[in-house]
């Protein structure tokens, strides 16, 4: 059974993050009088059988469906209700329903940072509205599959923008069709060409190798190539924002999770080092091997100077890491146990003797999903769910094409290629329906308007463009708009979220802050209950731990002799700092596992040895019962006095919005 108030005081920040979930859904209830007959309809019109009032508030009525619908989606139990169970809830319930009327009589739902805070919500939870569910399980799926796998393949780019000429897209594609005709047909060794004639300019170094990779760490147009070819081939030339590229796969192997490891590195800043640096770290390695302690060698004599203070320890990573030198992370998969090390290896960066830490598998696919769904919700891939949507959404909101773009292609000019738009007269000419919401021109051009950009594209192309753009956008749009009509669960989630943030701020208003800011009143009921805050039997007592049995007889008779704690110890500690330790304080019986264990007067006791300790406890004082000071029990106090203000809210609410409770009707819901 959820508390709602409890919820929100205990989780107030959580609240917001996962959306006030506690709430109940809500079913709009229509009565309609039809020849002195009370027909009670759901949202879609439908006659609801078999249902009564449980409880009125003020004018409104909560039915059974209703009631038993969000009592069923807060209790989980497939046990039939009792009545205890169902006769808290509806106490909760009513308590609920009376908050949320104040809120809106109140009009919280008309500020704007309310408005806007819902905004956000509302966009959140749409998200999954306008996708495909079938489409994004296949891309998580495939994701996954591919993530088992790590490619190396190799690519020669011919670089043309996405919005380049006509005349210039096409030289591109030729020279890069002719570029593979050289390679598969001629036989000229792809390495060679891609240093030759590539314009990604890392080709000169690498020769087109990008090295290892998996999913997500290439454009998803080039990962589909790389993941589909076989090792050895080149595929025909694919398109993407950079260019047209040529992939070769060199090799596929499987993905061996992450790692972590730690190393001492020794520097060198130019060929002529490479030699005596070697000389260094092999030292170092011969000390690690004769039984030398890793964090003592790492600490004075590796120089990553990030990593030395912590035993040069590295953050977790794997085979695809794209800032790890290949023969650093070779070496690193190579040993088999943690705590093992290698021996001296050469990178760009220095020579590395490298310790494994810890290892771990490739988490399986349900423990990854999330994290993949949200990853693909960033990735160009999406655009795959989006092209499926929108094809859906035309068909289901009837969208039908008027004049189109052929309405008003020939009013618009050259300028808008140039990153400037002149808006034409408008006519007022429609070019498409969405149900019966038309769209004319004047929506085009303020689209146009708002997205204007410098591009080389012909204008019929970019037109062709923005206006597939703008087609696409107000489809989605419009979706949105009507989902609280569509779904039903969509539209009960909004009136939860939108409930759940009211009562939030209005609580937070008449009993949150307000004990919290309110000091004289909270006083004032503090000491109105002062009974309720009481300390018990409480005894000055001081707790003695020390080192041996001897060093105790010494510390209780000197403890006997009335000396201080601080004077024992002084006396004691001279030649061994932690020979006595004490702990003095008031304790209230019952509080302390140790003092519960000797008789409640002044006096010294032994106790039991404890942790190869010897513990004795002195009883200086007993303190009969008395009040608490309010500083001491502040927390306690301030949630008695938010629970009375809670109370004493809820009869305010009752005067103004009357509750009739329907006993009958209760009964026949156990």
């Amino acid at each position: 059974m959820i508390k709602f108030a409890n919820y929100f005081k205990k989780h107030r920040l959580m609240i917001k993050v996962r959306g006030l979930q506690f709430l109940v859904l809500m079913l709009s209830i229509i009565i309609v009088k039809a020849q002195n007959v009370e027909i009670t309809l759901d949202s879609d019109g439908n006659e609801v059988k078999d249902n009564f009032p449980v409880f009125t508030y003020g004018k409104e009525v909560v039915y059974s469906d209703e009631f038993m619908r969000v009592f069923n989606k807060n209790n989980r139990s497939e046990e039939a209700p009792t009545k205890e169970e169902i006769e808290e809830y509806l106490d909760l319930y009513v308590k609920f329903k009376l908050k949320v009327a104040e809120a809106y009589d109140r009009k919280m739902d008309t500020i704007p940072s309310f408005i806007n805070e819902l905004a956000g919500y509302r966009r959140q939870l749409a998200k999954p509205y306008l996708s495909d569910k079938n489409v994004t399980e296949k891309l998580i799926r495939e994701a996954y599959d591919r993530g088992l796998q790590e490619v190396n393949a190799s690519h020669l780019l011919v670089a043309v923008p996405m919005d380049a000429k006509v005349e210039d897209t096409l030289k591109a594609y030729n020279k890069i069709v002719s570029l593979r005709s050289r390679i598969v047909d001629g036989g000229e060794p792809f390495e060679q060409m891609a240093e030759n004639f590539s314009e990604d300019p890392s080709a000169k170094t690498n020769k087109g190798n990008l090295g290892y990779f998996t999913s997500f760490q290439m454009i998803y147009a080039f990962e589909n190539e790389a993941f589909t070819l076989e090792s050895g081939n080149v595929s025909q030339p694919i398109r993407t924002q950079f260019g047209y590229h040529l992939v070769k796969v060199n090799d596929k192997r499987k993905a061996l999770g992450d790692i972590k490891v730690a190393h001492i590195m020794i520097k060198y800043y130019n060929e002529g080092q490479i030699d005596s640096t070697k000389r260094r770290i092999d030292a170092v390695f011969e000390k690690l091997k004769n039984g030398g302690d890793w964090n003592t060698l790492t600490e004075e004599f590796s120089e990553d100077y990030n990593t030395n203070a912590r035993g040069g320890e590295l953050n977790w990573f794997n085979r695809t890491t794209s800032n790890i030198p290949a023969e650093f992370k070779d070496i690193a998969y190579e040993l088999k146990n943690n705590g093992d090390f290698s021996k001296p290896v050469k990178t760009q960066f220095g020579w590395h003797i490298v310790k494994k830490v810890d290892s771990k598998p490739i988490p399986s696919f349900e423990d990854s999903k999330e994290l993949i769904r949200r990853k693909v919700e960033r990735d160009s891939r999406s655009a795959l769910n989006k092209e499926v949507v929108v094809k859906r959404i035309k068909i289901e909101n009837k969208f039908v094409e008027v004049g189109g773009l052929a309405a008003v292609i020939d009013k618009i000019g050259e300028e808008v290629l140039n990153g400037q738009f002149n808006k034409p007269k408008s006519e007022g000419k429609l070019l498409f329906n969405i149900a019966d919401k038309q769209f004319a021109e004047d929506d085009f051009y303020a689209y146009l308007a708002t997205n204007k950009k410098r591009t080389n594209l012909t204008l019929p192309n970019y037109l062709s463009k923005v206006y597939n753009d703008f087609v696409v956008q107000y489809n989605l749009d419009y979706e949105e708009q009507i989902l609280e009509e569509k779904y039903r669960d969509f539209k009960y989630i909004m009136q939860e979220y939108k409930d759940g943030i009211l009562l939030f701020e209005l609580t937070d208003q008449e009993v949150w802050s307000k004990a919290v800011e309110d000091t004289a009143g909270l006083a004032k009921f503090y000491a109105e209950n002062q009974t309720n805050y009481t300390w018990g039997e409480r005894a000055n007592a001081t707790i003695y731990s020390c080192k041996d049995a001897k060093t105790a007889k010494k510390a209780m008779k000197l403890a006997g002799k009335g000396l201080s704690p601080q004077d024992l110890m002084t006396k004691l500690t001279v030649k061994d700092a932690l020979a006595i330790t004490y702990e003095n304080k008031k304790f209230e019986k019952g509080s302390n596992s140790l003092l519960d264990k000797i008789e409640w007067k002044e006096g010294i006791y032994k106790l039991d040895e404890e942790n190869d300790r010897i513990k004795f406890v002195k009883i200086n004082e007993m303190i009969a019962p008395g009040p608490k000071p309010l500083k001491v029990n502040l927390g306690q106090a301030t949630s008695d006095y938010q629970a009375q203000l809670e109370k004493e809210w809820i009869e305010e609410l009752k005067l103004k919005y009357p509750v009739v409770i329907y006993t009958d009707n209760v009964k026949k819901l156990y």
